[in-house]
């Protein structure tokens, strides 16, 4: 199996890591290669496997260097070769208790794409783990080292060394620290920090960011991922740097557009985007963000955790622009609000 399956390469990178995992069906020892077809002009060295027995697992790490990169898909494959025999297929076996088990195939292949996309230089990423997403790993397709917050980092770490800190998916439903520790994310933003709150449930629905807002009993979602999206302030740095952000920035998404929107939210909070369904009432509670002392505080119901790990450009690009806030222009050197 090729890790991740999906994802994309900025246009200036100049190299990145692929994993793949040999698992052996081999009755006895096995030893043979795993190499990666590449595009013309990518390379990455050819590697060895050697497995004990039936069962064993061996995780390779592959480090692929691009050629010239162009905004275009590629595909990418890992082929094992043993006994003379090229694999080109992973698959991993489920089923469900009593039931006999079986095995789901796919090929070994890795979907990747070629984005003008770019971060603020020298980030610093916190991550507080929710109820489970691949975000933090998709972040590192554009260069960043996400570090992970334990319950200990929010109690009583030093969280003024992140330029952001991003909230996973129902974090609130699953971290009674966070809600323990809440006030202290809010003393980061108003020191300078950026938190971006991704969609979150009811759970959420307490007044935990730095001004009101209500979610309601029965919080909206934009089920269909070709929903027009309109963007409500152009020049608001979420859509201005470093990367501008336009209407082709949401084509391309898959199952949804977003789920959890708010309500209703202070007059501090402002809508940025604005997205429904046929027949529903525009939302606006997708993305809303807040100046909050020197800082911005952000809660987003947006899909990132479904287009990330799935490659779609205009997410990246987007995300680039939210995890790069603090050290935008218009918020570094801006007055905050009280």
């Amino acid at each position: 199996m090729i890790s991740p399956i999906a994802g994309i390469v900025p246009l200036n990178a100049k190299a990145f890591d692929l994993s793949v995992m040999i698992h052996s069906n081999v009755k006895g020892p096995a030893k043979g290669t795993v190499k990666l077809d590449l595009p013309s002009g990518w390379t990455a060295a050819q590697q060895q496997f050697v497995t004990a027995k039936d069962g064993d697992d061996q995780n390779l790490k592959f480090q692929v260097v691009p050629g010239q990169i162009q905004q275009r898909p590629y595909t990418l494959t890992a082929v094992a070769t043993y006994n003379g025999r090229d694999y080109k297929e992973g698959y991993h076996t489920t089923g469900y208790p009593g039931l006999r088990p079986y095995n789901l195939y796919r090929p070994a292949t890795y979907r990747t794409t070629g984005v003008d996309v770019k971060v603020a230089p020298g980030l610093t990423v916190g991550y507080i783990v929710g109820a489970g997403d691949d975000v933090p790993q998709s972040l590192t397709n554009l260069g960043i080292i996400v570090h992970f917050l334990s319950s200990g980092d929010l109690a009583g770490g030093d969280l003024s060394r992140f330029n952001t800190i991003v909230l996973g998916v129902r974090a609130y439903a699953v971290r009674e620290d966070l809600k323990t520790y809440n006030a202290r994310l809010l003393d980061y933003v108003k020191n300078g920090g950026v938190v971006i709150v991704q969609y979150n449930t009811l759970e959420y629905d307490h007044d935990y960011g730095p001004y009101p807002y209500k979610m309601g009993s029965n919080p909206e979602e934009v089920t269909d991922e070709h929903s027009k999206v309109e963007i409500l302030d152009p020049a608001n740095p979420v859509f201005s740097w470093p990367n501008r952000i336009t209407q082709k920035d949401f084509d391309g998404w898959m199952e949804e557009r977003g789920s959890k929107f708010l309500q209703s939210w202070d007059g501090h909070y402002q809508p940025l985007l604005e997205t429904h369904d046929a027949g529903q009432e525009p939302q606006k509670g997708g993305l809303v963000y807040a100046r909050y002392g020197k800082g911005v505080y952000i809660y987003n119901a947006y899909a990132f955790y479904r287009q990330l790990p799935e490659g779609v450009p205009g997410a990246y690009r987007l995300f680039a622009n939210m995890i790069s806030l603090g050290k935008s222009p218009q918020v570094a050197g801006g007055q905050g609000d009280n």
